[in-house]
């Protein structure tokens, strides 16, 4: 890239102040560069002003209609702030002390009228012959005034409509007419008829000629051709090809691309033929990338103290592009955010994504989003960072990376950041120690992340604050919020809290909450000791031995959800739980889905302590649908993809090849740990059941490199440490099973019909014995396996045997 000068010139404002105090000592330097902050703006506007004061600084004091507009600008604001000596510049023609608007042919300023007056001198109506401003132009381009202009009869949107359908008779004359009203002017008719006399003074304006077209009726062929109808879009005049026409090059319109290569020219800098984008004092062109580099457009950063193209100044001082970070905000563009926004004080921003242009990366190949520019083309965002030219030491560590902000890396930055929002006066309180150093433990780049989402700053306000213990009880109080599971996670794998049950945790807090919500007492109560008693207790049994299973603390759920839909049913058919009939209960579980039949626990329940009659019940929910295995050529196809296809993640390879090949449930396999793989030499064993299983080659291959390839995907807390082959986004914890039949799904892989068919297979060929061994199956299930699948080979050989019928 272009390498930046190595001192920073002085700054505009800077140079303007000085001249002043040799024009007017006594004025104040704050009222000097208030002046120049209200008559100049824009950063251009203030390299012309000082331009211009230091070329001749009597412009502001002879009045002298010369030099640019800001110079009067300037004058009239410095003598709002107490100057006597600034003098606006006057007028050349009348001497008045107006805005001067305009420039004569011997480039002396002039103000808007007598502007108006030199324009009028050298005009005259075409009917009245008098010399008059031009108001508005007929037909055939002749000048008229404003007494002498009649708008002409006639609706122009219906005319132009049938204009068009005239041309493109198959074209549905509601659409078109849809197509004129989106693109006509609000108020001024005047232009629908100048594109009404184009569209009938130009015949082959729709039928290929578009390059001829004014901008209003390139926009209505765009807008037809979009809504199907049949015009001809043109071709643009420079390379031929159907573009956007934006442009307009010898009097032809053109796309962006030829209309930028025709006014491209030598850069002064680096001598590229590119467009120019501005010029030195002595008019030397200047491309895009060498005027950021320019010496008059370089500083030295307040932050890391290195000479870089300026990137936003703040009252604080010029920040270079890598330490401004700009302010969050609703893109009002295409409404997401809050994202990053450049143009926040504008009250229109703009997030990246709809700013930056799309670019052929040359490391990648891929049309991104560019981010850097080298000697070898654009590169986007994930290769610029890998590039080493866009590495720097860190001003604090030494570390070179592509650095965060403020010439800081990513591991600065999110300790200084962690330690921030965990004090208030510099210091970490002692039992806040330990919260320090699980966000500071591993994936700078991914705690960044977290630490910018407002609900885990949330979180960390709340521990620092007191409002919230660093117990399991505390974080229960900021539920529900995401950021506390993956913080309590990450607490509990690092030895800060003690260990429990999620799943039956969260069940607990649920319960509590739905029976809340029940207005009757009767049945709140009945509900509560249901729960508790039925549900509750069976769970903590089970919960003592292994932890819950989302699937277990759904089932719960669903049965408590049932249970107050019921008593809610009955209560609107004016019955209660004791009236209750088995036609009552045939008639709930007729009249809806299949999800009433989770009822059945409650009715059975009551049934046993006496809350309804002995012969009360609700049937089971019986499935009229049976599982349809893969199919087998389907089933090999997808496993020779498994094997060799190295796009797909390796996580999703071997988790399908063990549903396809070994009939694993995908439950089995996300709870895989590290310790069931061993290597051993040029054997890979898998522990599944209670003998370990060879792998084949490739399989044994793809096992290894998950082995070794495999990470966590958490943002908090060490996830290089993780026990388990499938690494979860939790702290300590392993690939939910859903997650990973989400991620099998998209792969084609349905873990029933999938492992249906492999134990098909498999049952043809091993004894019960060795498949509960291998697999992990029960002897039961293994048994009734082998003996479908025998018989199944019982028929396959039957049928070799019988005698054919003759055709």
């Amino acid at each position: 890239m272009t390498s930046a000068p190595a001192v920073s010139p002085s700054e505009p404002d800077d140079t303007v102040v000085s001249v002043m105090a040799g024009i007017e000592p006594d004025l104040a330097e704050e009222a000097v560069r208030q002046a120049i902050a209200d008559a100049a703006a824009s950063r251009a506007k203030r390299r012309r002003l000082a331009r211009a004061l230091t070329d001749d600084p009597a412009l502001l004091t002879s009045g002298r209609p010369e030099g640019p507009r800001v110079i009067g600008d300037f004058a009239r604001s410095l003598l709002t702030h107490g100057s006597r000596r600034a003098v606006p510049p006057k007028c050349a023609d009348c001497s008045s002390t107006k805005k001067l608007t305009s420039l004569r042919a011997d480039s002396k300023r002039i103000c808007q009228p007598c502007d108006h007056k030199s324009r009028a001198a050298s005009l005259s109506c075409v009917e009245c012959s008098r010399p008059a401003r031009v108001y508005r132009r007929t037909r055939t381009g002749e000048a008229i005034c404003r007494s002498c202009w009649r708008l002409p009869d006639g609706e122009p949107v219906a005319l132009i409509t049938a204009a068009v359908t005239s041309a493109t008779p198959d074209a549905d004359p509601a659409a078109v007419r849809r197509v004129v009203e989106s693109i006509a002017p609000v108020g001024n008719v005047y232009l629908m008829f100048r594109l009404l006399w184009e569209i009938e003074d130009t015949p082959g304006l729709l039928t290929g000629e578009g390059a001829k077209a004014s901008a209003r009726a390139a926009r209505l062929i765009t807008a037809l051709t979009d809504v199907g109808v049949s015009v001809t879009a043109p071709a643009c005049n420079g390379c031929g090809e159907v573009r956007p026409l934006e442009h307009v090059f010898d009097g032809l319109r053109c796309c962006y691309l030829c209309y930028r290569k025709a006014h491209s020219t030598a850069c002064g800098h680096c001598g590229h033929d590119r467009a120019v984008a501005s010029r030195r004092p002595d008019g030397t062109p200047l491309c895009s990338s060498c005027t950021r580099y320019e010496a008059d457009r370089v500083i030295t950063c307040v932050l890391c103290d290195r000479v870089r193209p300026v990137g936003r100044r703040t009252k604080d001082g010029p920040l270079c592009r890598a330490c401004f970070r700009p302010t969050l905000r609703i893109c009002s563009f295409c409404g997401r955010g809050p994202r990053r926004c450049y143009r926040a004080a504008t009250g229109m921003p703009r997030c990246d994504t709809c700013s930056r242009t799309r670019r052929t990366c040359v490391s990648c190949g891929k049309n991104k989003y560019a981010l850097a520019r080298t000697e070898a083309g654009h590169l986007c965002g994930d290769c610029w960072r890998k590039d080493p030219l866009s590495y720097n030491p860190c001003r604090l560590c030494g570390t070179i990376e592509y650095l965060h902000s403020y010439g800081r890396c990513h591991s600065c930055v999110r300790d200084q950041q962690v330690r921030d929002a965990l004090s208030r006066d510099g210091a970490i309180r002692p039992d806040l120690q330990p919260v320090h150093d699980v966000l500071v433990a591993d994936g700078a780049k991914a705690g960044l992340k977290r630490l910018e989402q407002p609900s885990f700053r949330m979180i960390l306000d709340a521990l620092v604050d007191g409002s919230c213990p660093l117990t399991h009880e505390g974080l229960d109080t900021l539920l529900p919020n995401k950021s506390v599971a993956f913080l309590r996670a990450a607490l509990v794998t690092a030895g800060v809290l003690p260990s429990r049950d999620e799943q039956f945790a969260a069940l607990e807090r649920w319960m509590a909450s739905a029976t809340e919500a029940i207005t009757d007492d009767n049945e709140r109560k009945l509900v509560q000791r249901f729960a508790t008693w039925h549900h509750l207790r069976r769970l903590r049994r089970e919960s003592e031995k292994c932890p819950l299973s989302p699937t277990q603390a759904a089932t719960a759920r669903a049965g408590i959800r049932a249970a107050v839909a019921l008593l809610a049913w009955l209560r609107g058919q004016c019955a209660s739980l004791g009236q209750c009939t088995q036609g009552h209960l045939d008639e709930w579980v007729d009249s809806g889905n299949s999800t009433r039949h989770n009822a059945r626990g409650f009715i059975e329940w009551c049934r046993k302590n006496r809350h309804i009659g002995k012969d009360l019940a609700i049937p089971a929910f019986e499935k009229l649908s049976h599982v349809r295995p893969t199919d087998e050529d389907e089933r090999w196809a997808i496993t020779r993809r498994l094997m060799h296809d190295k796009d797909l993640a390796i996580e999703d390879r071997f988790a399908g090849l063990l549903v396809l090949l070994y009939a694993q449930h995908i439950t089995v396999i996300s709870r895989l740990p590290t310790t069931a793989m061993t290597v051993e030499g040029s054997q890979t064993p898998l522990l599944l059941g209670t003998e370990p299983l060879l792998l084949p080659d490739p399989l044994d291959k793809l096992a290894r490199q998950l082995l070794a390839r495999r990470r966590g995907h958490t943002t908090i807390g060490s996830a290089s440490d993780s026990t388990w082959l499938f690494p979860g986004a939790y702290a300590g914890q392993h690939l939910s099973s859903h997650h990973l039949g989400v991620r099998l799904k998209r792969l084609g892989i349905y873990s029933r019909p999938g492992r249906t068919s492999a134990l098909m297979g498999l049952s043809t060929q091993l004894p019960a014995a060795v498949l509960s061994k291998l697999l992990g199956l029960s002897p039961e299930r293994a048994t009734a396996w082998t003996q479908s699948g025998g018989d199944w080979a019982r028929y396959a050989a039957e049928l070799q045997d019988r005698p054919h019928p003759r055709g």
